[in-house]
């Protein structure tokens, strides 16, 4: 038996280079470092979102605490922020305030105002950030007084009744205001009940043609016998009583008027007269005592 192994032919031995060997592939270590840097990247911004919910919707940087107000002049401007500030109490889902500038709701706040205060008529609302709000009101003006079963009411130049008019028939009576009473008692609703508006229109126009044009002074208030009938009487300083209906305009009133006055019923006469009905368009009655 041989002591040596002979060399096969055409077979070559070579020593490979040796590699080092870290333990770790190199793909799973790139891996891992991109994983890492994605779990920090999505941290980050979840901490952002998460302080900028904060910020915008829990934190009080953005609750509205400063109301102004502009266009009121009746109304106290301290009982208008006061009833704002009553619209921006509470929560939604018990953590978010109604206060805060992202969730204020200016409807909720307009609707408030105007429950609370029937003499506001237009409302703007603007929010100035970060916790500002501005109110705009436009308060309606009485053009008339309205009085049925003893109770008076504020009618604004649309012909809506929108508040009870806090003063005595005295006090009204020397107001100047133009005091129409409807003898049929017919029950009024604050913001439901509307007189009309060219009713109104046509009462301005009357109440001027006779006091400035004609001089005829009513002695009190103007009275209907109910608001359907368009129609309007009153008795005037000399004792006489002057019947009209809103089928004859008040200029075709005073030409009316005028020309009677002229011909038929001159200063002495009149003292005699007991009405003068005009409520027939082309017609006029009259009646002495």
């Amino acid at each position: 038996m041989p002591f040596y192994k002979k060399k096969e032919k055409n077979k070559s031995w070579k020593r490979g280079n040796p590699r080092m060997y870290s333990g770790v592939p190199r793909k799973t270590a790139e891996k891992r470092a991109l994983t890492l840097a994605r779990f920090f990247y999505w941290f980050l911004f979840a901490v952002f979102l998460g302080v900028s919910f904060y910020i915008f919707f829990l934190s009080s940087f953005l609750q509205i605490d400063a109301i102004s107000v502009e266009g009121n002049e009746s109304i106290s401007a301290e009982d208008i922020k006061k009833s704002a500030s009553e619209a921006l109490q509470g929560n939604y889902l018990k953590y978010f305030s109604k206060s805060n500038y992202f969730l204020e709701k200016n409807d909720e706040v307009a609707k408030k105002l105007k429950n609370d205060f029937n003499r506001i008529g237009r409302i703007e609302i603007q929010k100035k950030f970060p916790k500002t709000m501005l109110i705009t009101i436009d308060e309606r003006q009485a053009e008339l007084v309205w009085c049925s079963a003893g109770v008076c009411y504020l009618v604004d130049e649309n012909g809506f009744v929108y508040s009870g008019a806090n003063a005595t028939d005295e006090e009204l009576k020397n107001s100047g205001s133009l005091v129409v009473i409807d003898d049929n008692a017919r029950q009024v609703e604050i913001e439901k009940t509307v007189i009309g508006k060219d009713f109104i229109s046509y009462l301005k126009g009357l109440n001027y043609t006779l006091r400035e044009e004609l001089r005829l002074e009513p002695d009190g208030t103007y009275h209907t016998p109910a608001l359907a009938s368009g129609e309007v009487y009153f008795q005037t300083k000399e004792g006489w009583t002057l019947k009209l209906s809103d089928q004859v305009s008040p200029a075709e009133t005073k030409k009316i008027i005028q020309t009677l006055f002229d011909k038929e019923l001159d200063d002495q006469k009149r003292q005699d007269l007991d009405y003068l009905d005009l409520r027939i368009k082309g017609k006029v009655y009259f009646k002495m005592k």
